[in-house]
């Protein structure tokens, strides 16, 4: 068979599907045709994946407890020092008046002094922490059917996203009535 005779059947396909359009003598109708075998197909998808998760973790706290101090012996020995320190100071009623600005200072840091007392206690406690953890994972997914059909006497296949049942309903079919 030479290429000329080869390429016959297919230029003379060509022709007349071209004919038939150019033409308007193509009538364009909708077909049944029937199905011999549908097999359902799958793809992998490559799906993104996030999950929360959640820990007990160990924490260092520090509380501070202040102890409350009801006795005014550091308010009376402040005074005293403090009366004792001012009296070295000036002569005459400066020094008193220096052994009372002593006095009345020293005891205010007394009394301050017994106040300021605390006590610092560490302890452990757990703390949940969350975090988000991404990953992705290929899962496989139903993309639609491979449908084996009859039409004309041939065997065809194609693909759909539905079942087609045991009859595909084909569409514009030029020169079938």
């Amino acid at each position: 068979m030479t290429e000329q005779t080869a390429f016959k059947p297919l230029i003379a396909a060509m022709a007349l599907t071209a004919g038939l359009s150019l033409s308007g003598a193509s009538v364009a109708s909708s077909q049944y045709a029937n199905v011999i075998s549908v097999e359902p197909f799958y793809e992998h998808r490559i799906m993104p994946i996030e999950r929360t998760v959640c820990e007990q973790e160990p924490v260092l706290v520090s509380n501070e407890v202040r102890s409350a101090s009801t006795s005014t012996t550091p308010t009376i020995v402040g005074a005293i020092i403090g009366g004792v320190v001012g009296s070295q100071f000036g002569g005459g009623s400066g020094q008193k008046a220096a052994t009372v600005a002593g006095a009345v200072l020293g005891g205010s840091i007394g009394r301050d002094a017994s106040r300021a007392k605390a006590t610092t206690y560490h302890e452990t406690t757990l703390q949940q922490r969350c975090r988000i953890e991404r990953h992705s994972a290929t899962q496989r997914v139903h993309s639609g059917y491979r449908v084996t059909y009859e039409y004309g006497g041939r065997l065809f296949r194609t693909q759909t996203r539905h079942h087609p049942g045991s009859r595909l309903l084909i569409q514009d079919v030029p020169g079938w009535h």
